[in-house]
């Protein structure tokens, strides 16, 4: 699933290519993924609207529209958006761009799109049809529930370690857990987790009412670290996510930790990555130096 890095990277390049533009139509096979309001409505809402901007909120894209209107998408697991142009040819969407748009195979599951006034078009690409998008007046998006439960957003200037801590105080459970729950820290997901753990030399199973305030240090400053540097490196390609332009990010090339069972730990301290489970996710740690102590 795009993590905060990722949904990041969309957010700044929607604005560098859509803010501004004309919503002149909208296409999809797929109804359902309009969650709070039928479609017909939707399109009738979201059609003929200028794009004012684009924003982020924990792993949600919003999508500022005049006269008051909000469009907001979550791209659950597979889910990415693409800025292309598209055609439907004997029932099939092809891209009428070359490139990763046409060539990348992680491309082609088009399910909805925005037909803009400048010809090009903003697509939705989501093998397992498990995305959501949502309409809303813009006025009422902290009162919508998705995102009213949000915790604080780590890489903002005011998430200090005291505001850290305070999202941490009182808390039980594993800490990889406490750091993918959305509602004590906005955007961190499975990849990320493990990245900062790694970093902050923290095991995943280690219960965060145990955790010292010099270790939690760690874990803060990794958040810090890791975070923006994924952001700098357009986000992770490792499974589905794509840039808006269809290219692969490059932090998958940085990765420490997360998917690479049975290999050896990067601080060379004679480790091997292990994987296990926790809450029903995969974590990778490093035995040697993320010891449960």
């Amino acid at each position: 699933m795009p993590e905060l890095p990722e949904v990041e990277t969309i957010t700044r390049d929607l604005n560098k290519t859509v803010k501004g533009l004309k919503i002149t139509g909208i296409w999809t096979d797929w109804k359902k993924i309009i969650k709070n309001q039928s479609y017909e409505k939707f399109v009738k809402q979201a059609k003929n609207k200028k794009i004012l901007g684009a924003k982020r909120r924990g792993k949600y894209i919003l999508i500022n529209l005049e006269k008051n209107k909000t469009i907001i998408i979550h791209q659950k697991i597979s889910g990415h958006l693409l800025y292309g142009k598209w055609k439907i040819i004997n029932g099939e969407i092809k891209s009428l761009i070359k490139g990763p748009l046409k060539d990348d195979p992680q491309n082609r599951f088009i399910r909805f799109i925005f037909y803009l006034n400048n010809k090009k078009q903003l697509g939705l690409c989501d093998l397992r049809r498990f995305a959501k998008i949502l309409l809303i007046n813009t006025d009422k998006i902290n009162e919508l529930k998705e995102i009213k439960e949000l915790g604080p957003e780590p890489i903002t200037k005011n998430f200090t370690f005291k505001k850290f801590k305070e999202a941490l105080k009182n808390r039980k459970g594993k800490i990889k857990s406490i750091l993918m729950n959305q509602k004590i820290i906005a955007g961190i997901g499975n990849i990320y987790s493990d990245e900062i753990l790694w970093k902050a030399k923290i095991h995943p199973l280690k219960l965060v009412e145990k955790i010292k305030d010099k270790e939690l240090k760690e874990i803060y400053k990794a958040i810090r670290e890791i975070l923006p540097k994924a952001i700098k490196e357009k986000g992770d390609s490792f499974q589905d996510y794509r840039r808006l332009s269809g290219e692969l990010g490059n932090f998958q090339y940085k990765q420490k930790v997360y998917q690479r069972t049975g290999e050896k730990c990067f601080r060379n301290d004679n480790g091997i990555i292990k994987r296990i489970k926790v809450g029903g996710r995969s974590a990778h740690f490093c035995p040697k130096c993320q010891k449960n102590k």
